[in-house]
């Protein structure tokens, strides 16, 4: 059975807090269970970036949805890392490759579809998907983000 897991910033706040994640992902695949897993940024790590936008002034719509959904990129790439070192299989996934297609709404953008291979290759070869939330792409291959509360849209979708 699909499983779709969700973790928020406070769950992933530390390595020790996703290591603690990987294991609870690991213990559902164990169970039998194909875990999709969907994180946030790490707790504070938004409103860092918002606060480093800040300190430059006005920022463009485009360049801060880049710039916010690098958060979600970082929390990806180490519960993946985390899940390997344990001993399981994942893959990060970002927007882009899952295909997550939004309208151009930047910072509140509302997904359309979401048509990639990566997530079905993923599943099929018995890798667990990490997939970043709170971001899309636009039409234009732009980076779009879901706004708060995105990546639990993204869970959702």
């Amino acid at each position: 059975m699909l499983i779709v897991q969700k973790y928020g910033g406070t769950s992933v706040g530390s390595v020790e807090r996703i290591k603690s994640v990987a294991s609870r992902v690991l213990a559902t695949q164990r169970a039998g269970h194909q875990p999709v897993v969907v994180v946030s940024a790490m707790a504070g790590e938004t409103n860092r970036l918002l606060a480093l936008a800040s300190e430059i002034g006005p920022v463009a719509p485009r360049e801060l949805d880049v710039l916010l959904a690098s958060g979600e990129q970082v929390s990806v790439a180490l519960l993946a890392s985390a899940i390997r070192a344990a001993g399981g299989d994942a893959v990060s996934l970002l927007a882009h490759q899952i295909r997550m297609r939004t309208d151009s709404s930047y910072s509140q953008a509302r997904i359309h579809a979401i048509d990639g291979p990566w997530l079905d290759r993923a599943i099929e070869g018995a890798q667990i998907p990490i997939i970043a939330g709170f971001q899309g792409m636009d039409a234009d291959g732009n980076v779009t983000t879901l706004g708060r509360g995105g990546s639990d849209t993204s869970a959702v979708a």
